[in-house]
């Protein structure tokens, strides 16, 4: 299999010693040689297990989604960089699609797609908020991405040199998309699989809904 070597995934973790491993193990078998970096602010054993693995393992106190990811991509080595969760809801074997996109020089941010139809992981409130939030962002970037919050994104280095990333709470993945839009990045979506998470989510649906609704409004107006 092709090695993966020039490529650095970043896990951003918050107790999932449930699911890690298995991510992980994933990873290694559909990316060998990949460079995994675990941002752990749990308290459980995740870190102990990442690091059992062969991970570079982060502890950091501050805790938020995008400050555990940004975290994560300042230490990261790799010319193609990508995030994805730790708690079980995404295929590794994905992941390794998404980055062959970006290796292949066809996108500069490749992210995943979970909306050919409802995902089974993810319950009817969660699935139509997403709705809107993908619409609203269409509309105001003049972009049209089906899925602006999946956890599973990967960028060239190139990229993220241009993107300026602030945001230390879940509107992180919206700002991927905000600053590859703003620097006019080639964007490919492409279908993943979504599955039922490992563990207690820790997403509050409606308190992140409006911050990620807020920041997007936001970054549309300092663009005019």
């Amino acid at each position: 299999m092709k090695d993966y070597r020039n490529v650095s995934i970043v896990i951003p973790t918050l107790n999932e010693e449930k699911s890690i491993g298995l991510v992980i193990e994933g990873i290694k078998r559909n990316l060998p040689g990949a460079e995994i970096i675990v941002v752990d602010s749990g308290e459980d054993n995740t870190a102990e297990i990442a690091s059992r693995l062969g991970a570079t393992v982060i502890k950091q106190a501050k805790r938020g989604y995008g400050a555990a990811i940004r975290t994560g991509l300042s230490k990261a080595n790799g010319s193609v960089l990508a995030f994805m969760d730790g708690d079980g809801t995404y295929d590794p074997e994905d992941l390794r699609r998404l980055v062959d996109l970006v290796e292949s020089r066809l996108a500069d941010v490749a992210t995943g797609l979970r909306f050919s139809s409802k995902p089974t992981g993810m319950n009817i409130t969660r699935y139509f908020g997403n709705i809107i939030i993908n619409l609203l962002f269409s509309i105001l970037f003049f972009k049209k991405i089906r899925d602006t919050q999946t956890g599973m994104k990967v960028f060239s280095r190139g990229a993220y040199m241009k993107m300026r990333f602030k945001e230390d709470g879940m509107p992180f993945s919206t700002e991927v998309l905000t600053e590859a839009c703003k620097n006019r990045l080639r964007i490919i979506e492409a279908n993943i699989r979504y599955y039922p998470r490992i563990g207690a989510s820790k997403l509050n649906p409606f308190k992140d809904g409006v911050r990620i609704l807020l920041f997007m409004i936001k970054s549309r107006l300092t663009l005019c």
